[in-house]
């Protein structure tokens, strides 16, 4: 590239950004004269008189390594700001953030310095340099005019951060850059309720809000890790990094203590630390966090046993940190070596540092447990339990065998009660041996390589095994013979909805049918019809509504056609939606009803944009970023909680059965995507259900007409019998549904609810494609049941509505119109049917 190339890049790039390009060469230049302390602000400096350095401490960086890193942030955070907020706004909320976070910095640390805390002294005294703190200012305030999944995302992940850094580093820059934040904030929505503009707090999906409980249990993890290697830790909670990783004495340390006699017991532990040294106890260190990483990753993919064990292994550390608080509390003045820290220095908020974190992470996982629903494979326990209890087996046994070898190589004579005795002390991180002592102290090499080791190898066999858990659920057991049953036998268009996660399932004696179900308030809701040979679905009907029966649950047939009906004579009936379903094998885009799907197609073709087929896991991990992000934007802007039961989501396209067609333009950006679910005859596919329609902000119109209307064609060259376009709840075709007084209020319901969740926009979408129409029934024993049926079927599609979504749903309704959409700082407000939801049943 040569430099004319270069000065027009750059150029182009003060054009766009040009507060950001700035910052960045000011940055640059000032790290090449070096590190100015004199620009450096704090508590002291402004003591002094040098106000000035509120706003210049932004023109210098404390070290290279800092230089980097503050330059990629600068880029990464502030260039996005600018980018869609504006060059107007960036450039004095900078200016200002750094101000403010200076201001608001000091204050905090000469407050704490007042009460004679060593970490306030230290604060105090600091001099801060980087402009980090305006700029995450100026991110913080930006955020409150941003979509609510943007906004939520950036507040968590870098909130949790920061927290974090304060805590566990504690340096005064870590204060100034929370402090930025903190003053952002509160500027930011400041702004917002001066200007009289509405934001949307839209809700959190399962999938955001199990990677943000995730994002929160990995950080507190690797949060002491962190601060062990840091050197210059010295936040609140930096003392946890103690219980982790704790450095051999010098000599002179263990000369003056062991030299008196009168210190046996400090003198022991720190013998036994100066032996610490090496890979052994480095792995040591980390494998405990390694652990708690592993269950994150389970409670991401949502699986209930990384719940369970997550909530296990928080509650051991708080019954281990609670120990190591009541000594402290126990005998306050004395310098306790697993905490390293001064006699009489510690303070409060640190006392309670040990107890506090893994409380923290404790409660939230009680506060979200029912987002946590996908369980593992049944035996999985059983599988764990074997191989974890198998490897520490092994390693107990060839632990206690080679130290009976290495007799002579230890401090007491070796005993089989003694070396089991003294096997769990070796487990815990090196830092515990403040307060657990070994039994049994090495002498020699192979004695102290045989101590530093089986700790590691115990912690090894846990974290392989802790993988078990948290891998995905491959269907044994009940779940596995009702696929079996949905293969051969499931040629409904609701049938493939059996195999979803949530349901149990109900088998007839011979097993040759399978009810899906789930109970919601004593209610047992059906998930469709049942799925079986012709002659098994009509005896499992009868015969699953006295199964119910007697065990006291009302029996519901949700979502089920006309079979169900005659099976169960004398039984109610309400129509609850209508499904949409085409024909194959000469279907056709011609003639002037079609015009809206030709349309589509050709208009596609003409701008290059290309119908992919792929399977969910398969896919790109950028494509299925685009979609999940895309995703994640209509639900929070819709202002209601992600449905379920009968809808499908992101979840369920993780099963390699479902087919995903998405359409993506010349450019590689996806603009919607359908999702299919099979239909199938003894292990051949005959037919395809619509579940899940996206449509990304912004994409051509026609999409979804494009997109449906490929889907039937190939289905129909793959030889299938029909495509079903599922249903629309409470919305019928004209002179369809019943005309007595329960279905006339089935109706009028379905017009109320137009506004918010557009049934009936969904029905004229789906009209189309020349649909043929056949009726969905609930079918009941006694009409006194329906109040409780509602209640239930309510609560199986919304299982998280909390009061607020509750009152925001209900103004909606009676106000006519879909909740308000945010507005993008910058840029217009989005259109309501930015996406079409997925075909309701």
């Amino acid at each position: 590239m040569n430099p004319a190339q270069v000065t027009g890049r750059f150029v182009a790039l003060l054009r766009r950004v040009p507060v950001t390009a700035v910052l960045v060469v000011v940055v640059a230049v000032g790290a090449s004269w070096g590190t100015d302390r004199t620009l450096g602000t704090g508590a002291h400096a402004l003591a002094a008189g040098r106000w000035w350095t509120l706003p210049a401490s932004a023109l210098s960086v404390a070290t290279p390594a800092g230089t980097l890193v503050t330059l990629l942030l600068i880029a990464a955070l502030l260039g996005p700001v600018e980018h869609r907020w504006g060059s107007r706004r960036t450039a004095p909320a900078l200016v200002l953030g750094q101000v403010a976070a200076g201001l608001l910095g000091a204050g905090a640390s000469a407050l704490l310095a007042t009460t004679g805390d060593r970490w306030g002294l230290r604060l105090a005294g600091a001099l801060v340099v980087g402009p980090l703190p305006g700029v995450l200012a100026t991110v913080a305030a930006a955020s409150a005019v941003a979509t609510p999944l943007v906004r939520r995302r950036v507040r968590v992940v870098l909130g949790v951060g920061l927290v974090m850094l304060v805590l566990y580093g504690g340096t005064g820059g870590d204060v100034h850059r929370l402090a930025g934040w903190v003053v952002g904030l509160l500027a930011g929505e400041l702004a917002v309720r001066l200007r009289g503009r509405h934001v949307e707090r839209g809700p959190v999906s399962r999938r955001e809000s199990r990677a943000l409980v995730a994002l929160v249990v990995a950080a507190a993890a690797i949060g002491p890790l962190v601060a062990a290697l840091a050197r210059t830790s010295t936040g609140p909670w930096s003392v946890l990094s103690h219980l982790f990783v704790s450095g051999a004495p010098d000599a002179g340390t263990l000369s003056t203590l062991c030299g008196k006699g009168t210190q046996l017991d400090d003198c022991r532990v720190l013998l036994g630390r100066s032996h610490l040294a090496g890979l052994g106890p480095t792995l040591l260190s980390a494998l405990p966090v390694l652990v708690q990483l592993v269950l994150a990753e389970g409670l991401r993919r949502g699986r209930r046993a990384a719940w369970v064990g997550a909530v296990v292994y928080s509650g051991v550390l708080a019954v281990v940190g609670a120990v190591v608080v009541a000594a402290v509390l126990q005998d306050p003045q004395a310098a306790l070596t697993t905490l390293g820290t001064p006699r009489g220095g510690l303070p409060v908020v640190a006392v309670w540092a040990p107890v506090a974190a893994p409380v923290t992470v404790l409660v939230l996982l009680l506060l979200t447990r029912n987002r946590f629903p996908v369980p593992a494979a049944p035996g999985t326990a059983r599988r764990w339990a074997g191989l974890a209890g198998g490897g520490l087996g092994v390693v107990v046994l060839a632990y206690v065998g080679a130290g009976l070898l290495l007799r002579g190589e230890w401090s007491r004579p070796p005993t089989v009660g003694r070396l089991l005795l003294d096997l769990p002390a070796r487990m815990l991180p090196p830092g515990w041996l403040g307060e657990v002592l070994p039994e049994l102290a090495p002498l020699h090499g192979a004695a102290r390589v045989l101590a530093n080791w089986t700790g590691v190898a115990c912690w090894v066999v846990l974290v392989g095994s802790a993988w078990i858990v948290v891998r995905p659920a491959v269907p044994s057991g009940d779940a596995a013979r009702a696929r079996a049953l949905v293969d051969r036998h499931g040629d409904g268009a609701l049938s493939f909805m059996t195999t979803w996660v949530g349901n149990r399932w109900w088998f007839t004696e011979d097993g040759q049918a399978v009810v899906a179900f789930r109970v919601v308030g004593g209610v047992a809701l059906t998930t469709g019809d049942p799925v079986g040979a012709p002659d098994a679905r009509a005896r499992a009907v009868p015969e699953f509504t006295t199964w119910c029966l007697a065990r006291g649950w009302t029996p519901c047939w949700y979502s089920v056609t006309d079979g169900v009906v005659e099976a169960l004579p004398g039984a109610r009936r309400v129509q609850v939606a209508s499904e949409t379903w085409l024909p194959l094998g000469q279907l056709a885009f011609t003639g002037k009803k079609w015009q809206d799907v030709r349309t589509a197609v050709n208009r596609a073709a003409r701008d290059g944009v290309q119908a992919v087929w792929l399977r969910w896991a398969e896919a790109p991990l950028a494509l299925r970023e685009q979609v999940a992000r895309s995703s994640e934007e209509w639900l929070a802007g819709k202002g209601l909680p992600e449905m379920g039961f009968t809808l499908g989501g992101l979840d369920e396209l993780e099963d390699p059965d479902v087919r995903c067609l998405l359409s993506v333009g010349p450019d590689g950006r996806v603009h919607g995507i359908t999702s299919w679910l099979p239909a199938s005859r003894d292990g051949v596919r005959v037919g395809w259900t619509l579940d899940l329609m996206r449509r990304s902000p912004g994409c051509p119109p026609g999409t979804m007409e494009f997109l449906v209307g490929t889907a039937a064609l190939t289905f129909q060259e793959e030889r299938a019998e029909f495509v079903s376009l599922s249903g629309a709840p409470l919305a019928f075709p004209a002179g369809g549904g019943e005309d007595d007084a329960l279905a006339r209020l089935l109706e009028a319901t379905g017009r109320l609810m137009e506004p918010v969740y557009g049934f009936r926009s969904l029905l004229s979408f789906k009209a189309k494609f020349q649909p043929r129409h056949r009726p969905l029934w609930l079918v009941h024993l006694d009409t006194a049941d329906l109040p409780r049926i509602a209640r239930a079927v309510s609560q199986a599609y919304l299982p998280h509505l909390s009061p607020a979504q509750a009152l925001r749903l209900g103004r909606a309704v009676l106000v006519g119109r879909r909740p308000r959409r945010p507005v993008a700082a910058g840029g217009p407000a989005s259109s309501p049917s930015e996406l079409v939801g997925s075909g309701a049943r």
